[in-house]
């Protein structure tokens, strides 16, 4: 069910990044989310997760693996995944994703966006 959970929203955010639609990225993300992605100050806000994708370079593309999912309490699953981020250059961007999920009437919403380095294999 968590793992269910989480592909559900990875879908969502890889499909906005894929087509470079910040606003569809946005759907899946609280109103207050906790932002921290590429940039080294977190942000707050779906509005300046919306802001941070529309400033990423057209062509931008991720793929993903889910490394783990976990409910944490009834209302709250944690995922955990490898992500490459690929540039329209080709340049391959390794990162690790950390998504705090939280349900939302009948939703699961991105409450807590982390990205950190992925050591080289």
């Amino acid at each position: 069910m968590s793992e269910e959970v989480f592909a559900g929203v990875l879908a969502v955010w890889k499909h906005g990044i894929d087509v470079h639609d910040p606003d569809e990225i946005g759907t899946v993300f609280a109103d207050d989310a906790l932002f921290q992605g590429a940039h080294p100050e977190p942000t707050r806000g779906r509005a300046s997760v919306v802001a941070y994708y529309d400033g990423q370079p057209a062509g931008l593309r991720v793929d993903y693996a889910i490394i783990d999912a976990r409910r944490s309490a009834d209302d709250v699953v944690t995922g955990y995944a490898a992500a490459d981020f690929t540039y329209a250059d080709g340049e391959v961007v390794r990162r690790h994703v950390t998504m705090v999920l939280e349900r939302h009437d009948d939703r699961w919403l991105v409450g807590h966006y982390h990205v950190s380095l992925k050591p080289p294999e």
